[in-house]
């Protein structure tokens, strides 16, 4: 018997582009399926929330090991949409890709990762949570203001680089009105970088790290594109740098014991890289996407991915402790 794979999604909507900017796009979900029927599985779409509850909901008991949930819905304002489908997921007893609920829910938090990763001494530019229009900036200039709870560069443009008392009151209270609270860092000048981790807790891979080019000194939302590769990677990354990459990308995979696949976002200065985010949920996009690419940079194809995150999936279903609770209410 086929197993089944369920691909639940947010689809970006061009109508509402502020609120879908993180939502992967039909056709990646059409080459996603193609793909993954190409690998010998039966696949479903399904991009409704009470669609998707009532299609778990209603797997037999007896035949829930055999299905996947992969893992697309982003949701958008709460600070729990990325851990949606694995909350559900492990509740239910189904398999699904990437992390858990507790990773999703915490690497959306840019503030808290940032806070719990430099704990055990992961380089990260100085950074503190801004909550209220009146206060002051936080940090000498410059600085750089973003949504706390954001991907895809939502809230980013080139008036979040501070520095002066004026931009800070000029910005803050617009930006605060859209998106709250919001993450102040110290400005990190250099190169942004890129790095993928794959495998689950015990076995993790890291990809080659990469520069992320874009016109402009901003990655700003402007630069990110739901139908091109607006930006560039640039993978002649000095072998010394990219084995301390590779090497922060490891031990940050363990210490949040992610599972599937993360990405890893890093910015130089003075030749010194510093984190600036984990992504739980990367896009999948062959076009768009810097996970695929970083994947198939080590001469893997894409059809190979999406095959490795499926199976990790299954073997995370059968092994992590985390579904027990499941299983036996199951039974």
């Amino acid at each position: 018997m086929k197993r089944t794979v369920i691909l639940a999604c947010d689809v970006y909507d061009p109508n509402t582009p502020e609120l879908s900017k993180e939502w992967e796009s039909e056709e990646t979900i059409q080459k996603m399926e193609t793909t993954i029927q190409g690998l010998g599985y039966d696949v479903a779409v399904l991009s409704n929330p009470t669609e998707i509850t009532s299609v778990l909901c209603n797997i037999p008991v007896g035949e829930r090991s055999r299905w996947m949930v992969w893992n697309l819905v982003e949701g958008y304002q709460s600070p729990n949409r990325e851990a949606y489908i694995p909350a559900l997921c492990e509740y239910l007893a189904i398999p699904h890709t990437g992390s858990s609920a507790a990773v999703q829910t915490l690497t959306l938090d840019k503030y808290k990762t940032k806070l719990f990763l430099k704990s055990f001494g992961i380089p990260t530019a100085n950074f503190w949570l801004v909550d209220d229009w009146k206060q002051k900036p936080p940090g000498p200039f410059p600085i750089f203001v973003k949504p706390n709870g954001e991907g895809s560069s939502l809230g980013i443009g080139e008036k979040n680089l501070i520095q002066t008392t004026s931009d800070w009151e000029e910005l803050i209270p617009n930006l605060l009105n859209k998106y709250n609270p919001l993450l102040v860092e110290s400005y990190l000048s250099g190169r942004e970088l890129t790095i993928g981790v794959i495998g689950n807790k015990g076995s993790y891979m890291a990809t080659v790290p990469a520069f992320v080019d874009y016109p402009g000194f901003v990655y700003s939302d402007l630069v990110k594109s739901k139908e091109s590769f607006v930006e560039s990677l640039d993978f002649l990354v000095p072998v010394e740098l990219s084995n301390s990459l590779q090497t922060y990308a490891l031990q940050i995979a363990n210490i949040l014991e992610s599972s599937g696949y993360i990405r890893i976002d890093f910015k130089m200065e003075n030749d010194f890289p510093f984190l600036l985010e984990v992504n739980a949920t990367p896009g999948f996009s062959s076009i768009y996407s810097t996970l695929p690419l970083l994947w198939e940079k080590s001469g893997r194809s894409y059809s190979e991915l999406l095959n490795h995150c499926l199976e990790l999936g299954f073997l995370e279903f059968q092994h992590h402790h985390r579904y027990k609770y499941a299983k036996d209410r199951n039974l």
